[in-house]
C-alpha cells in the first residue's frame, strides 16, 4: 500500500516532478510530493517535464521514496558520560557541527541524519567513549 505524504512535511522550494510517464514515478519522492499539493498553492518549483521526456538514461533528479531513521536528541547520551568526558565530547561536537547546530541537535530541535549520527558516534569514540548510549529518540522520515 502506497503511503500518503503529508504536504506540511515537504520543505519549501522542494523540486517536484510532474512527469507522469516516468517509469520510476510510483516510487519517486518528487513525483509523490506533486500528487499531494493542495489546489490553493499558487507557485511550484518543478523539473521541466519536457527535459525529463528527452532523457535517454536514468533521471538524475530521482529520489527514492524510502524513509530513513533519524535521531532526535542526545541529552541522555551526554548525561551518562563522566563529566570530564562529556565536556570533551561537547567541545569536539561543537567544533565539528558549530555551536548553534550542536545545541539544536542535542535538544532534538534538529534531527540527525544517518550520516550525521555516524559522524557524531565517531567523534564520541575519538573522545574515549567506546559504547555510547543510544540517541534520545528515533524518527522515521523521508530524506527530502
Amino acid at each position: 500500500m502506497k503511503e500518503i505524504i503529508d504536504y506540511s512535511q515537504i520543505p519549501n522550494n522542494y523540486l517536484i516532478c510532474l512527469y507522469r510517464e516516468c517509469p520510476k514515478a510510483d516510487n519517486c519522492l518528487r513525483h509523490l510530493a506533486a500528487e499531494v499539493i493542495p489546489s490553493e498553492v499558487k507557485q511550484l518549483n518543478i523539473i521541466n517535464p519536457k527535459y525529463l521526456a528527452s532523457l535517454e538514461s536514468d533521471c538524475t533528479f530521482y529520489k527514492a521514496a524510502e524513509k530513513m531513521r533519524y535521531a532526535k536528541g542526545f541529552v541522555k547520551m551526554l548525561e551518562n558520560m563522566p563529566y570530564r568526558q562529556m565536556q570533551h565530547v561537547s567541545r569536539s561536537l561543537i567544533a565539528h557541527f558549530g555551536r548553534m547546530m550542536y545545541f539544536r541537535m542535542r535538544k532534538g530541535d534538529r534531527l540527525l541524519s544517518p550520516a550525521e549520527q555516524q559522524s557524531l558516534l565517531v567523534i564520541v569514540g575519538h573522545c574515549g567513549i567506546s559504547q555510547p548510549q543510544d540517541f534520545d529518540e528515533y524518527i522515521e522520515n523521508y530524506e527530502w
